[in-house]
């Protein structure tokens, strides 16, 4: 006599700190708390040898991650602990690429997507309370962006899109700070940025350049730096510390050099550089109200700005090749045009 027996067996199972791995890939979900929702999307069968790592200490957050469209041994890890967080990670036809999202407190907001890249990696660390960032890395090879947010109400968007080896920093200390990044169609370009105070803006774009780097630094309140390269091989620095002060730097051709340091209030410095092998240098100590121009057009000039006071305005245009020019105020109501 046989004896035949079938069993059918269904299993729910939701538990803190449980863990599935099928087709190579793994997903891991941990929460202590109350009313956390946890996403994690695998169920491409393109999909392989990849890993999803949520955690989630508090109430009410939110984390979806998603892998697919022949996603291979690429990583997703988010954190969160606090309350009302919420983080987005997408990674498609994504080779050996990582995105780390870490959130402390309550109301931010962190999105990445990296879609056909390979070696890209993406890090978002905010604390504090409702911060907002996004991050694309598209079509892009060894890419590196990195955004830290501390404070409250700061906010950032960073892309890298067909591109290869360009890295992107920027750091947030304060209040109602901003940022934007573009390194799009750039290779092998550094971007920083430093941001602590309240109400400013950095906004780098490396967009169609090459070997350049780009540093903005600002501390105080309602301050402004925008940098722009496209070329090859510029260089840009630029400082401010004091109140409503305002820096641009505009690089197109290649290997120019453009520094720029602002103290004080209400002070405009502005570099405009073409052609190539450039150097522009502008100092504003101290005072209020001053106004640098520096126009570069052709090539190996040489231009340096020096303003101590208050009410100052400097214009140095360089139209022809190998020229030197310096101008130092130090007063009030001085007034410097200089041709060449």
């Amino acid at each position: 006599m046989k004896k035949c027996t079938f069993v059918a067996v269904g299993v729910l199972l939701t538990v803190a700190g449980s863990q599935v791995m099928a087709a190579d890939n793994t997903y891991q979900v941990t929460q202590i708390g109350s009313g956390n929702s946890a996403t994690g999307e695998q169920s491409d069968p393109t999909v392989n040898g990849s890993t999803i790592i949520q955690l989630q200490i508090g109430e009410s957050n939110q984390a979806v991650a998603m892998q697919e469209s022949s996603t291979e041994f690429s990583t997703i890890i988010q954190r969160q602990v606090g309350s009302n967080l919420s983080a987005n990670a997408v990674q498609m036809e994504s080779v050996l690429s990582t995105s780390i999202q870490d959130q402390f407190g309550e109301g931010s907001s962190a999105n990445s997507l990296q879609a056909d890249t390979e070696g890209d990696y993406s890090y978002v660390f905010q604390a504090g309370s409702n911060h907002d960032i996004s991050v694309i890395q598209a079509d892009s090879v060894g890419d590196s962006a990195s955004i830290t947010q501390l404070g409250s109400s700061n906010t950032g968007f960073l892309s890298q899109t067909s591109s290869f080896g360009n890295m992107a920093t920027m750091v947030q200390v304060g209040e109602s700070l901003n940022f934007f990044m573009s390194q799009d169609s750039g290779v092998e370009n550094n971007a920083l940025g430093f941001q602590a105070g309240n109400s400013m803006t950095v906004s780098i774009i490396q967009n169609s350049a090459s070997f350049s780097n780009s540093v903005a630094l600002q501390g105080g309140n309602t301050n402004l730096i925008d940098n722009t390269q496209q070329g090859v091989g510029h260089e840009s620095f630029a400082v401010q510390n004091g109140t409503s002060l305002e820096i641009i730097h505009l690089q197109i051709g290649a290997f120019n050099t453009a520094l720029t340091e602002q103290f004080g209030g209400i002070n405009t410095a502005e570099t405009v550089q073409s052609n190539g092998f450039n150097f522009a240098e502008t100092l504003q100590f101290s005072g209020l109200l001053n106004t640098s121009l520096i126009v570069q057009l052709q090539s190996f000039n040489t231009a340096v700005a020096l303003q101590t006071g208050d009410t100052n305005q400097l214009t140095l245009s360089q139209t022809t090749l190998n020229n030197l020019a310096t101008a130092e105020q130090f007063g009030d109501n001085n007034t410097v045009l200089g041709l060449q």
